[in-house]
């Protein structure tokens, strides 16, 4: 099987939240003699992963497909043939999902027409579930649809819906057995308990953030850039940089006065992956975080390169911005190949939890000196453009191979992701280590890093006439 530069599991998803590498999809292919290639995909803020169609284009931004959902996902084939969704429904005042399975049921004839909707019972323990199935109309246009409708809590429902154009009798069952196939790779962590077992992580998270703002002006970050070299089940996939330091940041344009401008932690990452096929994605992220922990920025840019036989020969250039005043938090995306830019998101609420992505990089730092004891904090994932919790407990100084000064220990956990990870810090908390499942990134010189990716570097940017940092 050939490796790619992209390949993720959850554990990987993990790291691409800690490190802001922009991983979401695996692009490791896998089949079986009666099924197609897929990759996987994995969300640790609602906690499920599964493998979905290789090949097809996705879609992750928030959408609202019907009454008290919030959609996940989109997904379609090329030429649009076949189409897939993912969604929750959540209410603190949700009906038994008995009840709940009847309306939606209902509410999903109603929406498409369907003259009949065919009702199935379908376990995943300990839950068990729904799956509806029905056909509809448009025009000359068959389709049929397969629903799965899974409670995860008393006021939670997780749904994917997988539909298909019928041209032919045999594209029924076949639609199926694609709708099987991916529901049977599902597999959820998500712990309706969870959230109050970390209750007394979430006050000590609380307390840090106090700390924090009496205390961040006084912070000292090492200003040295680091390079950091990416392993993904034993094969070299890329390298990053990283550099922390104290700046001033002026909000707005040039022209803007200088009460726009606020002292706080700025945060440089820079990234190169690459394939085998001579794919490659550079990402750009850009953080800033005011002392006073009121302003935030973030910038994450994805340029995509394309394998060398792949056609048409263009790069694809993903834009993610999002930018924070006190608890209210803005976000927009966009892409090279919009022709108007999207409009920005719905603003986000960040709660008395939140802390912000340049802390983020210095959050192993900051619990350093401090008691072994679990924190836990809410941060915004520009992948999964969600809050999500974030956890870290310090187990104290360990040896590390090869390095010889202290190095101090720390699990990490994101979301519902039920592998933690494992970070290895010096003692000005920057990372010298991580080991996320398969996904293992060590600290490096620039000169090593150079000799072991800069023809591939030089070559990706090369054939565009580039020049990424």
């Amino acid at each position: 099987m050939k490796r790619t530069a992209f390949a993720a599991t959850a554990a990987c998803c993990l790291a691409a939240l800690l490190l802001a590498c922009g991983v979401g999809f695996g692009q490791t292919p896998s089949t079986t003699p009666t099924s197609f290639p897929s990759v996987a995909f994995a969300d640790p803020g609602f906690g499920y992963e599964l493998q979905l169609p290789a090949g097809w284009e996705y879609d992750r931004s928030r959408f609202q497909q019907f009454k008290d959902s919030i959609g996940l996902l989109r997904g379609h084939a090329p030429g649009g043939r076949r189409g897939v969704q993912i969604m929750v429904f959540r209410s603190f005042d949700m009906k038994p999902f008995e009840d709940w399975i009847v309306d939606f049921g209902k509410a999903t004839a109603e929406l498409t027409n369907s003259p009949r909707v065919d009702w199935e019972t379908w376990r995943l323990p300990p839950r068990a579930g729904v799956v509806l199935s029905y056909g509809s109309k448009l025009g000359a246009i068959n389709t049929r649809s397969h629903c799965l409708c899974l409670p995860f809590d008393p006021s939670t429902v997780w749904v994917l819906v997988y539909s298909g154009n019928v041209a032919r009798d045999e594209e029924t069952s076949q639609i199926r057995a694609e709708f099987e196939q991916i529901i049977a790779s599902l597999r959820v962590h998500y712990d309706a308990d969870e959230a109050e077992r970390l209750t007394p992580a979430f006050d000590r998270g609380k307390a840090l953030l106090a700390r924090l703002r009496r205390e961040a002006a006084k912070v000292r970050p090492d200003e040295t850039e680091h390079v950091y070299d990416m392993v993904l089940a034993g094969s070299p996939i890329g390298y990053f940089t990283r550099c922390i330091t104290r700046e001033e940041y002026v909000f707005g344009g040039p022209s803007a006065s200088r009460r726009d401008a606020k002292d706080g932690i700025r945060v440089r990452e820079r990234s190169w992956r690459f394939g085998e096929d001579g794919a490659a994605r550079h990402t750009r992220i850009d953080l800033f975080s005011s002392f006073d922990l009121e302003s935030e920025l973030i910038e994450v840019q994805q340029t995509d390169i394309p394998p060398r036989e792949m056609q048409p020969q263009e790069i694809l250039v993903r834009t993610d911005q999002v930018i924070r005043e006190k608890d209210v938090l803005l976000t927009s995306q966009s892409t090279s190949r919009d022709a108007h830019l999207p409009d920005p998101g719905k603003p986000v609420r960040v709660g008395p939890v939140y802390l912000d992505q340049a802390w983020v990089r210095l959050l192993a730092g900051l619990l350093q000196s401090g008691p072994q004891e679990l924190h836990a904090l809410a941060i915004y994932d520009t992948e999964t453009r969600a809050l999500l919790t974030h956890t870290i407990e310090p187990l104290g100084v360990r040896a590390l191979e090869g390095y010889d000064g202290v190095a101090y220990a720390y699990q990490l956990r994101q979301g519902f992701i039920d592998r933690p990870s494992l970070i290895y810090c010096d003692e000005h908390g920057g990372l010298l280590r991580l080991e996320a499942g398969e996904l293992v990134v060590t600290r490096v010189s620039r000169r090593q890093a150079d000799q072991q990716y800069g023809v591939l570097r030089d070559e990706a940017q090369r054939r565009f006439g580039l020049q990424l940092e």
